[in-house]
């Protein structure tokens, strides 16, 4: 522990016991024969803090203040220290004797099981937790909390249908919306209810995360998939097409399946139709360059070149300018090399490479992956493509 928490605790545990004591002697009118005189346990404790032997002392210290029902509050906060030092056992072992000790309190006693279901978190028994924090749940200032931490167990194991419900208790305590949380609990009894071939639970639990939050960007995703999977190809793009009034930025998310099903419907050229939309309304460059690749899968060449390059000209991209090149390194009319621009487009495809992904906006947190809650710091829907756009100098320009 460090040393400054326990010379500001000594003092503190000396005057806790010599009040006991002097309370003791009103009632009893002498000490109790053998007890430790607080100034003793003081003055042993700071010999040894001065002697670097901080776990001697920390022990002293603690034999001191289990004697005193006055202390529990310290006591209390040594656990906490315990645990935040990574001491789970020895945090467990001082809220554990808190909790047995006879005649505590009731609102120290429920305190007592609140730090003692924090260790237990902590240390990875996460049934013994939630037990302790269902017990304290309904007490007064500690059911805020408790249930915040029962959330974060339910997300850890996956138990969507507790995490709703705990979800809509805490609303109701605090008064914040946390509607837009509880429909991606949703969303995840739907995404098991999908592997599960049970599409009509799947479809109610969409649905129901569509009727909590309207903009949910996953819940329509989904609402689409399952229109696809019973062979509704056209009133699955039909929902994939709100994304773009809901969230512009997500519109790349839903590319392949579109694209799949136009296919589906013996229909692909209707695709360039969804992403010349798309376009307008969200500067992702996924959309940009999947354009690009239907008009040169049509071998319009020169006008997929006036796509990429238009955009290049508000703003560079890496993942633009690679496909850029990848064209005119195909071009045979080309009067620079293609040895050259391929060399150029592989080396630009590289560092695209690096630079695409996904970012937290909350935390920072980067990956490849699409990940609707932050493997960082666990927040919901806070996580969005990353498209790095360096804007050009006064005066470049690109030109062929």
């Amino acid at each position: 522990m460090d040393p400054v928490w326990l010379l500001l605790l000594l003092p503190v545990a000396a005057a806790s016991g010599w009040y006991a004591a002097r309370q003791r002697q009103r009632q009893h009118k002498r000490v109790e024969p053998g007890a430790l005189p607080a100034q003793v346990a003081y003055f042993r404790s700071l010999n040894f803090l001065l002697n670097e032997q901080h776990d001697k002392a920390l022990d002293v210290l603690i034999n001191a203040l289990e004697d005193h029902e006055e202390t529990t509050e310290i006591q209390l906060a040594l656990g906490s220290l315990f645990r935040r030092r990574g001491e789970i056992e020895r945090a467990t072992q001082i809220h554990q004797s808190l909790i047995a000790r006879t005649g505590l309190d009731p609102q120290q006693r429920a305190l007592a099981l609140f730090e003692l279901a924090n260790d237990y978190y902590k240390a990875g028994l996460l049934d013994r937790a939630e037990n302790l924090l269902l017990e304290v749940a309904g007490v007064g200032e500690l059911a805020e909390p408790a249930m915040r931490l029962l959330i974060q167990i339910y997300e850890q194991e996956k138990e969507w249908h507790s995490a709703i419900q705990v979800g809509q208790k805490l609303g109701a305590v605090t008064g914040e919306g946390l509607d837009s949380v509880i429909a991606h609990y949703h969303c995840e009894l739907a995404e098991v209810q999908v592997g599960a071939g049970d599409y009509s639970s799947a479809q109610k639990h969409a649905q129901a995360a569509l009727d909590l939050d309207r903009d949910c960007a996953r819940a329509t995703i989904l609402d689409g998939r399952l229109e696809a999977l019973a062979g509704r190809h056209g009133e699955a793009v039909r929902v994939w097409s709100r994304i773009g009034r809901q969230r512009p930025e997500m519109l790349g998310e839903v590319l392949h399946l579109v694209e799949s099903s136009y296919r589906s419907m013996e229909n692909p050229g209707a695709f360039r139709g969804f992403l010349e939309q798309a376009i307008q309304r969200s500067d992702d460059v996924r959309l940009v360059l999947a354009l690009a690749d239907q008009l040169g899968a049509i071998r319009a060449s020169p006008e997929a070149e006036r796509v990429l390059l238009q955009r290049l000209q508000g703003s560079v991209t890496l993942s633009g300018l690679h496909r850029l090149l990848e064209l005119r390194a195909s071009d045979e009319n080309s009067d620079v090399g293609q040895d050259e621009y391929g060399m150029l487009a592989r080396l630009t495809g590289a560092l695209a490479a690096q630079e695409s992904g996904y970012e937290c906006r909350c935390c920072g947190f980067r990956g490849k992956a699409m990940h609707w809650q932050c493997p960082g710091c666990r927040s919901w829907n806070t996580t969005l493509p990353r498209h790095p756009a360096p804007t050009l100098t006064h005066g470049d320009t690109y030109t062929k």
